[in-house]
């Protein structure tokens, strides 16, 4: 943020640099006009005389000479200070010649002529200095006003995009279209160098970017160009934000006789200066969402360790000791224990393969390694298969299904829809009584099939039922039971591949209900028949 308010300081110091340098462009305008302005001063004058010169005897010597100020007043509006000040000097001439006697001679007849000579000077110099500061005022808040027009316009392309790049593009396009220069902007690569990211097409650099000579300046921060040493045949402006270099603006084909002038020079170093910000944005940015994802890491690591480290102790330290109890009391263990303690081992082992089942799944779909093979099926198959996984765990409980007839067939991958379903269950199981009830049940609807898995257990509060599928998170509930919290999150991608969805709702009066939503098959009515049966 430091960066930011630096840069945002630097922006506003060239603006005033920019003010103070066009309060002087009026007198040069002026100068480069030449003899126009005073030839048009004179042929102001000299008209002005001849109109008051048939009514003289209507007006007053004051009269005349208040009508004098008028081209004073037009030429410092127009052409600035100096024509001014020749308009009023000439008006005196004027007035003295033609309209105070005696006419057609300098000489006064009275003094007190000189003194109001002097009155009409003053005046006519304070009026035109006054006109003519309001003119460079006036031309000063207008080249003020298109400047920051155009930094605005930039500024708001900018803060669209999300990329160096992208950023880059920008600022080398304004340049051409604005002022028809051809630009191209560098940015470091991975540590090595600079690299062209954006160019102008139209016009386009006509000469190569000097490697060294940009390397120069985003390695000191200072503008190379025209007139400085090296003397390279393009401008190149750092895009600097206070201590911070980001890279290098490279601006039109200079020559060797001509180099940019100091208002576009300033221009450039404020346009580098937004382009700064910006790219410091990006990169803020970049590193914001790395030190997201490097605490999302660690959590996942963490998390995963411990569940890691959890649930494989338990198993196989139960296998060993059912392993050690065989080995030490082999004779002396009646049939009915050797079966208890293989029971065991067999469920410790079930127990690890569920496990390493949901590690391989969900990185499968971590990585998008997940190929769905779809095929016409029907979802009472899908749940049959479901049922017969988890025939022991759910031995001594009753499992009521119902699938209506009118149920559709659906396009599904048949595996790993019945996987998602085994997920479920499992947390039916294992967070619900023993011998508590579970109730699944199909509804069909216009575009979809619905899948419900009611169990009677501890339930879930409707504060976290959008948490039950994020990877390893366990509810507060489930702490005495042993788990990873991987089953639902792979529930949920499972389903989500096959464009579905899958939610979780408490249960009146207890229990949960997890919904799996699967679309219907997009096969021809024609194949589901003759796939199915009429």
């Amino acid at each position: 943020m430091r960066a930011f308010r630096r840069a945002r300081r630097k922006t506003r110091r060239t603006l005033i640099q920019w003010r103070v340098l066009d309060a002087h462009a009026p007198a040069v305008d002026a100068r480069r006009q030449g003899v126009g302005p005073y030839v048009a001063v004179v042929a102001m004058v000299g008209a002005l005389t001849a109109l008051l010169w048939i009514p003289r005897h209507l007006f007053e010597a004051v009269n005349i000479a208040l009508l004098y100020l008028l081209p004073v007043l037009y030429s410092a509006v127009k052409w600035g200070l100096r024509p001014a000040l020749f308009a009023s000097g000439l008006g005196v001439m004027a007035f003295d010649f033609f309209f105070i006697p005696p006419i057609f001679s300098y000489a006064v007849s009275d003094v007190r002529y000189l003194i109001s000579f002097a009155v009409f000077l003053v005046v006519a110099v304070l009026t035109a200095s006054l006109a003519s500061s309001l003119q460079q005022k006036t031309r000063e808040a207008e080249r003020r006003a298109r400047m920051a027009a155009l930094l605005l316009g930039i500024s708001r392309r900018m803060a669209r995009v999300n990329d160096a790049a992208a950023i880059g593009q920008i600022v080398v396009d304004h340049v051409a279209e604005t002022w028809g220069v051809p630009a191209a902007v560098l940015l470091p690569k991975n540590g090595e160098g600079l690299e062209v990211v954006a160019e102008s097409a139209k016009p386009p650099l006509m000469r190569q970017v000097n490697p060294t000579i940009a390397s120069w300046v985003y390695h000191h921060g200072q503008v190379a160009g025209y007139g400085t040493k090296p003397r390279p045949e393009l401008l190149y402006v750092p895009l600097k934000s206070e201590d911070t270099v980001y890279g290098v603006l490279c601006l039109g084909d200079v020559g060797s006789a001509q180099g940019l002038s100091s208002e576009l020079r300033l221009m450039a170093e404020a346009v580098a200066g937004l382009a700064a910000i910006s790219v410091a944005r990006v990169k803020a940015e970049e590193q914001a969402r790395l030190a997201v994802l490097t605490t999302e890491s660690e959590r996942i690591r963490t998390a995963l360790m411990d569940s890691l480290s959890h649930e494989l102790r338990t198993p196989v330290t139960a296998i060993l000791g059912a392993v050690a109890s065989l080995r030490e009391a082999w004779v002396k263990l009646g049939s009915d224990e050797m079966e208890a303690l293989v029971a065991t081992i067999r469920d410790s082992a079930l127990r690890m393969n569920r496990l390493i089942t949901n590690l391989l799944g969900m990185v499968r779909l971590e990585s998008g390694m997940m190929r769905l093979n779809r095929k016409i099926c029907d979802i009472a198959d899908v749940i049959g298969v479901a049922l017969g996984q988890m025939e022991e765990a759910l031995e001594g409980r009753p499992v009521a299904v119902n699938v209506p007839e009118a149920t559709s067939p659906v396009m599904v991958d048949e595996v790993l829809l019945a996987q998602a379903l085994v997920n479920v269950l499992s947390n039916a199981v294992k967070y619900s009584p023993d011998g508590s009830p579970i109730e699944i049940h199909v509804e069909p609807l216009p575009h979809a099939v619905r899948l419900s898995v009611r169990d009677y257990g501890i339930g879930v509060d409707a504060a976290e039922v959008d948490k039950l599928f994020e990877k390893f998170y366990r509810s507060p509930k489930t702490k005495p039971w042993p788990g990873t919290g991987l089953g639902l999150a792979i529930c949920q991608g499972i389903v989500s591949a096959h464009g579905g969805r899958v939610w979780a709702e408490p249960a009146t009066p207890r229990g949960t209900v997890i919904r799996l939503e699967i679309p219907r098959a997009q096969a021809k009515e024609a194949n589901i028949r003759d796939h199915f049966g009429d």
